[in-house]
Protein backbone atom coordinates (compact mmCIF):
# COMPACT_ATOMS: atom_id res chain seq x y z
CA UNK A 1 0.00 0.00 0.00
CA UNK A 2 1.60 3.18 -0.73
CA UNK A 3 1.82 6.56 1.07
CA UNK A 4 -0.72 9.34 1.04
CA UNK A 5 0.23 11.80 -1.14
CA UNK A 6 -1.05 14.01 1.45
CA UNK A 7 1.61 13.40 3.96
CA UNK A 8 3.99 16.10 5.55
CA UNK A 9 7.09 14.88 6.92
CA UNK A 10 9.01 16.41 10.29
CA UNK A 11 12.40 14.56 10.84
CA UNK A 12 13.67 14.08 14.51
CA UNK A 13 10.51 15.09 15.90
CA UNK A 14 9.18 14.57 18.92
CA UNK A 15 12.91 13.01 19.41
CA UNK A 16 15.98 12.11 17.32
CA UNK A 17 15.33 8.62 15.80
CA UNK A 18 11.45 9.42 14.79
CA UNK A 19 9.42 11.53 12.41
CA UNK A 20 6.13 12.90 12.65
CA UNK A 21 3.99 12.06 9.78
CA UNK A 22 0.82 14.81 9.66
CA UNK A 23 -1.63 13.75 6.99
CA UNK A 24 -3.39 17.33 5.35
CA UNK A 25 -6.36 15.67 3.80
CA UNK A 26 -7.89 13.35 6.84
CA UNK A 27 -5.86 15.67 9.77
CA UNK A 28 -4.59 12.60 11.12
CA UNK A 29 -0.82 12.29 12.79
CA UNK A 30 1.57 9.44 13.49
CA UNK A 31 5.03 9.47 15.36
CA UNK A 32 6.91 6.81 13.48
CA UNK A 33 10.35 5.27 14.23
CA UNK A 34 13.27 5.30 11.83
CA UNK A 35 13.01 1.46 10.64
CA UNK A 36 8.94 1.57 10.74
CA UNK A 37 9.03 4.86 8.12
CA UNK A 38 12.45 3.01 6.13
CA UNK A 39 9.88 0.35 5.10
CA UNK A 40 6.80 2.22 4.02
CA UNK A 41 9.30 4.07 1.78
CA UNK A 42 10.39 0.94 0.38
CA UNK A 43 6.65 -0.39 0.13
CA UNK A 44 6.13 2.97 -2.09
CA UNK A 45 8.87 2.72 -3.88
CA UNK A 46 7.97 -0.78 -4.91
CA UNK A 47 10.45 -2.53 -3.35
CA UNK A 48 10.39 -6.41 -1.84
CA UNK A 49 10.04 -6.00 1.90
CA UNK A 50 11.12 -9.02 4.33
CA UNK A 51 9.55 -10.66 7.15
CA UNK A 52 9.96 -7.82 9.50
CA UNK A 53 9.71 -4.92 7.44
CA UNK A 54 6.31 -6.47 6.24
CA UNK A 55 5.14 -6.61 9.94
CA UNK A 56 6.11 -2.81 10.38
CA UNK A 57 4.67 -1.59 7.07
CA UNK A 58 1.21 -3.21 7.63
CA UNK A 59 -0.06 -1.86 10.76
CA UNK A 60 -3.48 -1.41 10.28
CA UNK A 61 -3.92 2.03 12.31
CA UNK A 62 -1.69 3.96 9.64
CA UNK A 63 -4.37 2.97 6.75
CA UNK A 64 -7.25 4.07 9.25
CA UNK A 65 -9.30 6.95 7.13
CA UNK A 66 -8.84 8.80 9.95
CA UNK A 67 -5.57 8.65 10.06
CA UNK A 68 -4.60 7.81 5.79
CA UNK A 69 -1.16 8.04 6.67
CA UNK A 70 -1.29 4.60 4.50
CA UNK A 71 -3.63 4.16 1.64
CA UNK A 72 -5.29 1.93 -0.48
CA UNK A 73 -4.44 3.76 -3.97
CA UNK A 74 -3.33 7.10 -4.68
CA UNK A 75 -5.99 7.29 -7.64
CA UNK A 76 -8.85 5.93 -4.75
CA UNK A 77 -7.59 8.80 -2.67
CA UNK A 78 -7.33 11.17 -5.31
CA UNK A 79 -11.10 10.42 -6.01
CA UNK A 80 -11.50 10.72 -1.87
CA UNK A 81 -10.05 14.50 -2.32
CA UNK A 82 -12.09 15.90 -4.93
CA UNK A 83 -15.30 13.97 -2.97
CA UNK A 84 -14.33 16.17 -0.09
CA UNK A 85 -13.36 19.29 -1.98
CA UNK A 86 -17.34 19.04 -4.34
CA UNK A 87 -18.71 18.14 -0.40
CA UNK A 88 -17.48 20.95 1.11
CA UNK A 89 -18.35 23.42 -1.92
CA UNK A 90 -21.75 22.07 -2.25
CA UNK A 91 -22.41 22.53 1.45
CA UNK A 92 -25.63 24.13 2.72
CA UNK A 93 -25.08 25.04 6.25
CA UNK A 94 -25.91 28.34 5.13
CA UNK A 95 -25.84 31.06 2.20
CA UNK A 96 -23.11 33.84 2.84
CA UNK A 97 -23.40 37.18 1.81
CA UNK A 98 -21.22 39.73 2.10
CA UNK A 99 -22.55 43.18 1.00
CA UNK A 100 -20.89 46.35 0.55
CA UNK A 101 -23.05 49.11 1.58
CA UNK A 102 -20.53 51.76 0.63
CA UNK A 103 -17.58 52.52 -1.32
CA UNK A 104 -16.92 55.37 1.29
CA UNK A 105 -14.92 55.82 4.90
CA UNK A 106 -13.58 58.20 7.13
CA UNK A 107 -10.44 56.68 7.26
CA UNK A 108 -7.26 56.92 4.88
CA UNK A 109 -5.11 53.96 5.29
CA UNK A 110 -2.22 53.90 3.41
CA UNK A 111 -2.71 50.18 2.27
CA UNK A 112 -5.95 50.05 1.80
CA UNK A 113 -6.71 47.25 -0.69
CA UNK A 114 -10.11 49.22 -2.14
CA UNK A 115 -8.63 52.76 -2.59
CA UNK A 116 -9.04 52.49 -6.24
CA UNK A 117 -12.44 51.80 -6.38
CA UNK A 118 -13.68 54.47 -3.21
CA UNK A 119 -15.51 56.62 -5.25
CA UNK A 120 -17.77 57.72 -2.33
CA UNK A 121 -20.83 55.83 -3.28
CA UNK A 122 -23.65 54.76 -1.11
CA UNK A 123 -25.99 52.00 -1.79
CA UNK A 124 -29.49 53.34 -2.30
CA UNK A 125 -32.66 52.10 -0.66
CA UNK A 126 -33.85 50.67 -4.25
CA UNK A 127 -30.74 48.79 -4.49
CA UNK A 128 -30.89 47.80 -0.65
CA UNK A 129 -34.54 46.21 -0.97
CA UNK A 130 -33.68 44.18 -3.77
CA UNK A 131 -29.98 42.96 -2.68
CA UNK A 132 -32.23 41.42 0.56
CA UNK A 133 -34.84 40.42 -1.84
CA UNK A 134 -32.11 38.34 -4.07
CA UNK A 135 -30.64 36.83 -0.80
CA UNK A 136 -33.41 35.64 0.66
CA UNK A 137 -34.90 34.07 -2.85
CA UNK A 138 -31.62 32.68 -3.08
CA UNK A 139 -31.17 30.71 0.25
CA UNK A 140 -34.65 29.39 -0.17
CA UNK A 141 -34.33 28.18 -3.44
CA UNK A 142 -31.33 26.40 -2.33
CA UNK A 143 -32.66 25.20 0.71
CA UNK A 144 -29.99 26.11 3.32
CA UNK A 145 -30.29 25.93 6.72
CA UNK A 146 -29.47 29.46 7.84
CA UNK A 147 -28.46 32.89 6.56
CA UNK A 148 -25.08 34.72 7.16
CA UNK A 149 -24.84 38.41 6.28
CA UNK A 150 -21.51 40.37 7.18
CA UNK A 151 -21.61 44.26 6.25
CA UNK A 152 -18.50 45.78 4.89
CA UNK A 153 -17.17 49.24 2.92
CA UNK A 154 -15.45 51.41 3.12
CA UNK A 155 -17.15 51.86 6.30
CA UNK A 156 -20.18 50.01 6.81
CA UNK A 157 -21.21 52.01 10.10
CA UNK A 158 -21.62 55.50 8.06
CA UNK A 159 -24.96 54.46 6.97
CA UNK A 160 -26.09 51.75 9.68
CA UNK A 161 -29.57 52.46 8.11
CA UNK A 162 -29.02 50.31 5.29
CA UNK A 163 -27.54 47.76 7.45
CA UNK A 164 -30.82 47.40 8.86
CA UNK A 165 -33.52 47.55 5.93
CA UNK A 166 -31.14 44.65 4.53
CA UNK A 167 -31.19 42.50 7.68
CA UNK A 168 -34.77 42.82 8.52
CA UNK A 169 -35.92 42.57 4.90
CA UNK A 170 -34.14 39.40 4.61
CA UNK A 171 -35.59 38.10 8.22
CA UNK A 172 -38.97 39.13 7.42
CA UNK A 173 -38.61 37.10 3.85
CA UNK A 174 -37.31 34.14 5.14
CA UNK A 175 -39.34 33.77 8.62
CA UNK A 176 -41.78 31.59 6.59
CA UNK A 177 -39.07 28.78 6.08
CA UNK A 178 -37.66 29.27 9.61
CA UNK A 179 -34.22 30.11 8.75
CA UNK A 180 -32.20 32.06 11.30
CA UNK A 181 -30.26 35.46 10.30
CA UNK A 182 -27.78 36.63 11.93
CA UNK A 183 -24.80 39.29 10.63
CA UNK A 184 -21.23 40.56 11.16
CA UNK A 185 -19.55 43.84 10.86
CA UNK A 186 -16.40 44.15 8.92
CA UNK A 187 -15.65 47.65 10.53
CA UNK A 188 -12.78 49.90 11.44
CA UNK A 189 -14.75 50.66 14.93
CA UNK A 190 -15.04 54.24 14.95
CA UNK A 191 -18.79 54.26 15.08
CA UNK A 192 -19.33 51.12 16.85
CA UNK A 193 -20.40 52.39 20.25
CA UNK A 194 -22.51 50.60 22.86
CA UNK A 195 -25.52 52.46 21.67
CA UNK A 196 -25.06 51.34 18.07
CA UNK A 197 -24.16 47.55 19.08
CA UNK A 198 -27.71 47.76 20.97
CA UNK A 199 -29.24 49.14 18.54
CA UNK A 200 -28.52 46.41 15.76
CA UNK A 201 -28.19 43.08 18.22
CA UNK A 202 -31.82 43.27 17.67
CA UNK A 203 -31.41 43.07 13.92
CA UNK A 204 -29.60 40.10 14.16
CA UNK A 205 -25.95 41.79 15.00
CA UNK A 206 -23.97 38.86 16.25
CA UNK A 207 -20.14 39.64 15.83
CA UNK A 208 -17.58 42.07 14.13
CA UNK A 209 -14.26 42.48 13.24
CA UNK A 210 -12.50 45.58 14.21
CA UNK A 211 -9.34 46.24 13.03
CA UNK A 212 -6.26 47.58 15.35
CA UNK A 213 -2.41 48.02 14.31
CA UNK A 214 -0.82 47.95 17.26
CA UNK A 215 -0.72 49.83 20.07
CA UNK A 216 -1.68 53.90 20.16
CA UNK A 217 2.27 54.59 19.19
CA UNK A 218 1.73 52.52 16.00
CA UNK A 219 -2.26 52.44 14.93
CA UNK A 220 -2.28 55.89 14.46
CA UNK A 221 0.54 55.68 11.65
CA UNK A 222 -1.30 53.40 9.63
CA UNK A 223 -5.21 53.86 10.48
CA UNK A 224 -5.33 57.26 9.31
CA UNK A 225 -8.63 59.40 10.21
CA UNK A 226 -9.44 62.05 7.47
CA UNK A 227 -9.73 63.82 9.95
CA UNK A 228 -6.73 63.68 11.83
CA UNK A 229 -7.77 62.42 14.79
CA UNK A 230 -6.03 59.60 17.40
CA UNK A 231 -8.54 56.71 16.88
CA UNK A 232 -6.83 54.53 19.59
CA UNK A 233 -8.42 54.85 22.37
CA UNK A 234 -11.97 55.71 20.79
CA UNK A 235 -11.60 52.75 18.60
CA UNK A 236 -9.90 49.95 21.38
CA UNK A 237 -12.61 51.00 24.40
CA UNK A 238 -15.86 50.64 21.79
CA UNK A 239 -13.95 46.90 21.01
CA UNK A 240 -13.96 45.97 24.61
CA UNK A 241 -17.23 47.28 25.16
CA UNK A 242 -19.27 45.77 22.54
CA UNK A 243 -17.39 42.44 23.10
CA UNK A 244 -19.47 42.13 26.38
CA UNK A 245 -22.84 42.29 24.15
CA UNK A 246 -21.57 39.86 21.05
CA UNK A 247 -18.31 38.45 19.53
CA UNK A 248 -15.39 40.76 19.06
CA UNK A 249 -12.66 40.39 16.81
CA UNK A 250 -8.88 42.04 16.16
CA UNK A 251 -7.64 42.43 13.10
CA UNK A 252 -4.08 44.21 12.66
CA UNK A 253 -1.89 44.65 9.51
CA UNK A 254 1.42 45.19 10.94
CA UNK A 255 4.56 46.91 8.97
CA UNK A 256 8.32 46.85 9.63
CA UNK A 257 7.68 50.31 10.79
CA UNK A 258 4.49 49.00 13.40
CA UNK A 259 5.24 45.28 14.45
CA UNK A 260 6.93 46.70 17.51
CA UNK A 261 3.39 47.66 18.83
CA UNK A 262 1.28 44.80 17.98
CA UNK A 263 2.74 42.61 21.83
CA UNK A 264 2.24 45.82 23.37
CA UNK A 265 -1.27 46.03 21.97
CA UNK A 266 -1.95 42.11 23.55
CA UNK A 267 -1.15 42.93 26.65
CA UNK A 268 -3.66 45.80 26.59
CA UNK A 269 -6.35 43.35 25.26
CA UNK A 270 -5.91 41.09 27.90
CA UNK A 271 -5.39 43.80 30.67
CA UNK A 272 -8.91 45.44 29.44
CA UNK A 273 -10.63 42.02 30.00
CA UNK A 274 -11.24 41.26 26.04
CA UNK A 275 -13.36 37.45 26.77
CA UNK A 276 -10.52 34.69 26.52
CA UNK A 277 -10.73 32.81 23.00
CA UNK A 278 -11.47 35.67 21.56
CA UNK A 279 -10.45 35.68 17.73
CA UNK A 280 -6.87 37.93 17.07
CA UNK A 281 -5.32 37.93 14.13
CA UNK A 282 -2.10 39.61 12.87
CA UNK A 283 -1.15 39.73 9.48
CA UNK A 284 1.39 41.45 7.43
CA UNK A 285 -0.40 44.81 5.74
CA UNK A 286 -1.33 43.18 2.14
CA UNK A 287 -0.49 45.20 -0.90
CA UNK A 288 -3.48 45.47 -2.74
CA UNK A 289 -4.86 47.89 -5.60
CA UNK A 290 -3.24 50.78 -4.53
CA UNK A 291 -1.39 50.21 -1.54
CA UNK A 292 2.55 51.18 -0.25
CA UNK A 293 5.00 48.21 -1.52
CA UNK A 294 5.58 47.34 2.43
CA UNK A 295 5.65 43.63 2.04
CA UNK A 296 5.82 42.33 -1.35
CA UNK A 297 2.60 40.70 -0.80
CA UNK A 298 -1.19 40.46 -2.57
CA UNK A 299 -4.64 40.03 -1.42
CA UNK A 300 -5.21 37.41 0.41
CA UNK A 301 -1.45 36.35 -0.13
CA UNK A 302 1.90 36.45 2.20
CA UNK A 303 4.06 34.20 0.49
CA UNK A 304 6.57 36.82 -0.89
CA UNK A 305 6.10 38.49 2.50
CA UNK A 306 8.87 39.56 4.97
CA UNK A 307 6.70 37.24 7.83
CA UNK A 308 9.65 36.90 10.27
CA UNK A 309 7.46 38.19 12.82
CA UNK A 310 4.07 35.93 12.25
CA UNK A 311 5.17 32.84 14.29
CA UNK A 312 6.47 34.86 17.07
CA UNK A 313 3.07 37.01 17.04
CA UNK A 314 1.01 33.62 16.91
CA UNK A 315 2.25 32.08 19.50
CA UNK A 316 2.10 34.81 22.20
CA UNK A 317 -1.61 35.13 20.73
CA UNK A 318 -2.52 32.00 21.74
CA UNK A 319 -0.18 32.00 24.96
CA UNK A 320 -2.72 35.25 26.07
CA UNK A 321 -5.54 33.25 25.76
CA UNK A 322 -7.19 34.23 22.55
CA UNK A 323 -7.78 32.04 19.64
CA UNK A 324 -6.37 32.49 15.48
CA UNK A 325 -5.89 31.62 12.79
CA UNK A 326 -4.25 28.31 11.99
CA UNK A 327 -0.24 28.71 10.74
CA UNK A 328 -0.10 27.61 7.01
CA UNK A 329 -3.42 27.34 5.74
CA UNK A 330 -5.05 29.68 3.12
CA UNK A 331 -7.80 27.87 1.92
CA UNK A 332 -10.24 26.65 0.24
CA UNK A 333 -11.75 30.16 0.70
CA UNK A 334 -15.36 31.13 -0.27
CA UNK A 335 -14.53 31.29 -4.00
CA UNK A 336 -15.11 27.93 -4.59
CA UNK A 337 -18.30 27.55 -2.02
CA UNK A 338 -21.23 27.09 -4.54
CA UNK A 339 -23.51 29.48 -1.85
CA UNK A 340 -21.41 32.21 -1.02
CA UNK A 341 -21.44 35.80 -2.52
CA UNK A 342 -20.29 38.96 -2.69
CA UNK A 343 -22.84 42.44 -3.82
CA UNK A 344 -21.79 45.84 -4.01
CA UNK A 345 -23.41 49.36 -3.47
CA UNK A 346 -24.80 49.20 -7.04
CA UNK A 347 -26.42 45.68 -6.55
CA UNK A 348 -23.44 43.59 -8.74
CA UNK A 349 -23.23 39.94 -7.43
CA UNK A 350 -19.50 38.64 -7.52
CA UNK A 351 -17.99 35.49 -6.49
CA UNK A 352 -15.22 36.97 -4.38
CA UNK A 353 -14.90 40.60 -2.26
CA UNK A 354 -11.92 41.13 -4.02
CA UNK A 355 -13.74 41.79 -6.90
CA UNK A 356 -16.10 44.10 -4.89
CA UNK A 357 -16.55 47.62 -7.16
CA UNK A 358 -15.40 46.07 -10.10
CA UNK A 359 -18.26 45.11 -12.43
CA UNK A 360 -16.33 43.51 -15.28
CA UNK A 361 -16.02 40.51 -12.45
CA UNK A 362 -19.77 40.49 -11.57
CA UNK A 363 -21.38 36.99 -12.50
CA UNK A 364 -25.00 39.07 -11.96
CA UNK A 365 -27.37 41.64 -10.37
CA UNK A 366 -29.83 41.51 -7.64
CA UNK A 367 -31.96 42.72 -9.80
CA UNK A 368 -32.34 40.27 -12.23
CA UNK A 369 -30.27 37.48 -10.42
CA UNK A 370 -27.35 35.54 -11.72
CA UNK A 371 -26.22 35.16 -14.69
CA UNK A 372 -25.36 31.56 -15.05
CA UNK A 373 -23.00 31.14 -17.80
CA UNK A 374 -20.59 33.64 -15.20
CA UNK A 375 -21.69 31.51 -12.13
CA UNK A 376 -21.05 28.68 -13.64
CA UNK A 377 -18.05 29.51 -15.40
CA UNK A 378 -16.47 31.28 -11.94
CA UNK A 379 -17.96 27.55 -10.38
CA UNK A 380 -16.31 25.46 -12.77
CA UNK A 381 -12.63 27.40 -12.40
CA UNK A 382 -11.44 25.00 -9.56
CA UNK A 383 -7.74 24.91 -9.24
CA UNK A 384 -7.34 21.55 -8.18
CA UNK A 385 -6.55 19.82 -11.67
CA UNK A 386 -3.69 22.02 -12.32
CA UNK A 387 -2.02 20.89 -8.53
CA UNK A 388 -2.10 17.06 -8.79
CA UNK A 389 0.30 16.07 -6.02
CA UNK A 390 0.37 18.79 -4.23
CA UNK A 391 -0.05 17.35 -0.29
CA UNK A 392 -0.87 21.12 0.95
CA UNK A 393 -4.15 21.03 -1.62
CA UNK A 394 -6.47 20.64 1.49
CA UNK A 395 -5.04 23.82 3.17
CA UNK A 396 -4.30 25.78 0.18
CA UNK A 397 -7.02 25.55 -2.55
CA UNK A 398 -5.17 26.83 -5.16
CA UNK A 399 -4.18 30.18 -2.94
CA UNK A 400 -5.44 33.25 -3.59
CA UNK A 401 -7.08 32.66 -6.57
CA UNK A 402 -8.77 35.69 -6.99
CA UNK A 403 -5.52 38.01 -7.31
CA UNK A 404 -4.24 35.72 -10.35
CA UNK A 405 -7.29 36.22 -12.04
CA UNK A 406 -7.29 39.84 -11.44
CA UNK A 407 -3.84 39.92 -12.74
CA UNK A 408 -4.25 37.78 -16.09
CA UNK A 409 -7.94 38.92 -16.89
CA UNK A 410 -9.82 35.67 -17.07
CA UNK A 411 -11.04 33.02 -14.53
CA UNK A 412 -8.06 30.56 -14.83
CA UNK A 413 -4.91 29.57 -13.04
CA UNK A 414 -3.81 29.23 -9.52
CA UNK A 415 -1.37 31.35 -6.92
CA UNK A 416 0.71 29.11 -6.24
CA UNK A 417 1.97 28.89 -2.57
CA UNK A 418 3.89 25.40 -2.37
CA UNK A 419 7.27 27.66 -1.52
CA UNK A 420 5.61 28.92 0.99
CA UNK A 421 3.85 26.16 2.34
CA UNK A 422 7.29 24.18 2.52
CA UNK A 423 9.21 26.72 4.04
CA UNK A 424 6.89 26.62 7.11
CA UNK A 425 5.61 22.98 7.38
CA UNK A 426 7.78 21.94 10.18
CA UNK A 427 7.08 24.78 12.57
CA UNK A 428 3.40 24.64 11.69
CA UNK A 429 2.82 20.78 11.69
CA UNK A 430 4.84 20.64 15.05
CA UNK A 431 2.41 23.25 16.27
CA UNK A 432 -1.15 21.73 14.99
CA UNK A 433 0.13 17.82 16.43
CA UNK A 434 1.05 19.88 20.06
CA UNK A 435 -2.36 21.68 19.70
CA UNK A 436 -4.27 18.23 19.08
CA UNK A 437 -2.59 16.58 21.77
CA UNK A 438 -3.36 18.60 24.53
CA UNK A 439 -6.30 18.91 26.33
CA UNK A 440 -5.79 22.48 26.69
CA UNK A 441 -4.17 24.99 24.68
CA UNK A 442 -2.05 26.65 27.20
CA UNK A 443 -0.42 23.12 27.74
CA UNK A 444 0.20 22.82 23.99
CA UNK A 445 1.67 26.85 23.53
CA UNK A 446 4.31 25.75 26.70
CA UNK A 447 5.15 22.99 24.36
CA UNK A 448 5.78 24.57 21.56
CA UNK A 449 9.38 24.32 20.38
CA UNK A 450 11.01 27.50 19.09
CA UNK A 451 10.81 28.29 15.31
CA UNK A 452 12.95 26.08 13.23
CA UNK A 453 12.13 27.94 9.91
CA UNK A 454 13.11 31.77 9.29
CA UNK A 455 9.54 33.20 7.99
CA UNK A 456 6.22 32.26 8.95
CA UNK A 457 2.98 32.83 7.44
CA UNK A 458 -0.67 32.39 8.64
CA UNK A 459 -3.84 31.96 6.69
CA UNK A 460 -8.10 32.93 7.54
CA UNK A 461 -9.30 29.30 7.47
CA UNK A 462 -8.50 26.38 10.44
CA UNK A 463 -8.14 22.83 9.32
CA UNK A 464 -10.41 20.35 11.38
CA UNK A 465 -8.21 18.86 14.71
CA UNK A 466 -6.59 15.39 14.46
CA UNK A 467 -9.66 12.90 14.49
CA UNK A 468 -7.03 10.24 15.31
CA UNK A 469 -2.95 9.94 16.31
CA UNK A 470 -1.02 7.02 15.88
CA UNK A 471 2.11 6.46 17.94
Amino acid sequence: MPLSAFNLYVADYPEPGSTLVHNTLSGGFAVLDDETLSALRKADAGGELDPRERALASDPDLSDPDVGIVVESREAEEAEFRAWFERRRRRTTSLDALVGINLACNFDCPYCCQAEVMNGSVMKPEVADRTADWIARRALEVGVESVHLAFCGGEPLLHPERIVRIAARVREAVAPAGLPVRFHLITNGYFLSDEMVRELVPHGLTSAQITLDGDASTHCRTRVSKKGEDTFARIFGHAIAASRRIRISINGNYTRETVGGFMPLLEQLAGAGLPRRSRVRFTPALEGLASLDWNGGGMCTWSEADTAMHMTLQDEILRRGFDTAGLAEVGPCELHDHHSFAIDPAGIIYKCPAFLGQPIWGIGDVREGLRMDAYERMIRATPQSSCDGCAHRPSCGGGCVAATWLKTGEAAGVNCEKPFFERVKEDAVVRRFLLATHDRVEDAVAAFPPPRSKAHATAPHRRPAALRVVA
